[in-house]
């Protein structure tokens, strides 16, 4: 038995020990009943999940639910569900414990209101154990389930998918009721992160059975060649569209989703998170409590998902590139953080003046006039950092009132600075001021660089113009594209001047 499944469908069983798994585009819970012929449990001993995760001959084993067919009692089965926070397509999978597939399930909830779906089946008829996919729903989600086949359940349990994580050991994310904006967006990621993994395993899957099929046919010389070997390979080819087919019409269905929410949700975002197109723009300021730094993409390309990052920065953030390019990429960073935080104050160090377009829109927030001459440089850092030291040792002495947050900008770094202005940059990373500064560093580090660079390097968050990095629910790749500041700028001022602008 090697197969993608359908409703009903069954095969024998070829395997002793069976491992359940499923994936979809939000967290799920596992659970399996040992039922009787009316699919009823002898008791609520019989139900696996979180919180009660074994019974004789089934049990979780991490993100799996593992069936000892030989350990079953006398006359009983298998049910094998999940539940999920909402209705999803899941992609369900059986395998053996060396990880090789034996059957796959895709499980679409029916009329989209079905949060709890029976999965698989798994029972013995005469001599033989076989698997059967099921596919029924509940709309009363996991208690409607647990109820359905006799589990006592007195209130609703408490069986979610932060509590599995948890069980699990995974990250556990913050609940939906409350969220903040940054929040909501790393939520939206996490959908489509998973989504996406979904995707890749279907079409894995469908690839290495049409391999395993064309590698089968051409092991009998009788059909390698002629009518009936292409009769096998058009068989094998038309199974293989047809779940790629599948795969991408269900992806395509989560990114048009997903994509709706991400339209609706950017008119409700602080500034700082928003698009550039947003009526955010154009009203009262509004703190964020992080700023948009661009955008992620799949391989796949069917969604553009908006990548943030806490603000205040907890870390000096490092854009790496060259210094006459970043311009637009730092000035949208800096635009931003200062739409995340009203009565932020700047001071701007550019000794290759590369930032000529940032200095005309945020003059409004200005500590001081920029540096543009290098000799300037050093006497800039030294009372930067003095100043900041004495600051911080107020608020220790006496608990003194912190002044106005601060965002301090280094253009062209490190090439404009020497190494005494380096040991000040550090001095300033590492003031202490309760998230009261910001250090935003811009230009392409050297290859034989300073000992202080290192140190900075090692402190700093890196922020590639153009990049890959991997999702922490998936471990799935995506390439990063930095925002940039629009050409027109003229409705951002209001928000940068302080003052609110009309529609």
């Amino acid at each position: 038995m090697d197969e993608h499944f359908t409703a009903g469908q069954n095969a024998p069983l070829s395997t002793r020990t069976v491992r359940f798994t499923a994936t979809a585009s939000v967290l799920l819970d596992l659970c399996a009943f040992v039922v009787d012929d009316r699919l009823q449990v002898t008791s609520s001993d019989d139900a696996v999940f979180y919180n009660q995760p074994a019974t004789t001959g089934v049990r979780i084993d991490g993100d799996a639910i593992v069936v000892d067919v030989d350990a079953i009692r006398p006359g009983a089965r298998v049910l094998c569900a999940v539940g999920c926070e909402r209705p999803v397509p899941v992609a369900t999978c059986l395998t053996v414990a060396t990880g090789r597939t034996v059957a796959t399930f895709h499980v679409e909830p029916g009329a989209g209101t079905e949060t709890a779906l029976l999965c698989w089946e798994i029972y013995r008829h005469r001599d033989t154990w076989k698997v059967r996919a099921l596919g029924q729903g509940y709309a009363g989600g996991l208690v409607e389930m647990f109820t359905a086949h006799g589990v006592d359940v007195e209130a609703p349990p408490e069986i979610s998918a932060t509590d599995a994580a948890q069980v699990q050991g995974e990250e556990v994310p913050t609940p939906a009721v409350g969220l903040s904006p940054l929040e909501m967006l790393w939520r939206i990621f996490e959908d489509a992160a998973r989504s996406t993994a979904a995707y890749t395993s279907s079409i894995e899957f469908a690839r290495q059975r049409l391999d395993d099929e064309l590698s089968a046919a051409v092991t009998d010389p009788a059909r390698r060649t002629g009518p009936e070997a292409e009769r096998v390979r058009g068989r094998a080819q038309r199974r293989y569209d047809a779940l790629v087919e599948a795969a991408e019409s269900r992806y395509r269905d989560d990114s048009a989703a997903l994509a709706a929410e991400l339209l609706t949700l950017d008119a409700t975002l602080p500034p700082a998170l928003a698009s550039w197109t947003s009526p955010a723009w154009k009203r009262a300021n509004t703190a964020s409590d992080g700023v948009l730094i661009g955008e992620l993409t799949a391989d796949h390309e069917f969604l553009r998902i908006p990548f943030g990052l806490p603000a205040p920065l907890s870390r000096p953030l490092w854009v790496e590139g060259d210094p006459a390019e970043l311009g637009p990429v730092v000035s949208s960073l800096v635009v931003r953080l200062l739409a995340a935080r009203p009565g932020t104050l700047v001071h701007l160090v550019d000794p290759g003046r590369s930032l000529a377009e940032l200095e005309a829109l945020t003059a409004a927030r200005f500590a001081g006039p920029p540096v543009h001459d290098r000799a300037q440089v050093p006497a800039k850092l030294r009372g930067l950092a003095d100043a900041l030291d004495l600051d911080v040792l107020a608020q220790q002495v006496d608990g003194g009132v912190p002044t106005s947050p601060v965002l301090v900008v280094l253009g062209g770094f490190p090439y404009g600075y020497d190494h005494e202005d380096l040991l000040q940059i550090v001095r300033i990373t590492r003031s202490v001021g309760g998230g009261r500064i910001s250090v935003v560093l811009a230009g392409d580090p050297p290859d034989d660089d300073d000992p202080v660079v290192r140190i900075l390097r090692s402190d700093a968050q890196t922020l590639p113009v153009d990049g890959r990095l991997a999702d922490p629910w998936t471990g799935g790749r995506w390439v990063f594209t930095p925002d940039r500041l629009p050409t027109e700028t003229e409705h951002l001022r209001g928000v940068l001047d302080g003052n609110s602008l009309q529609d």
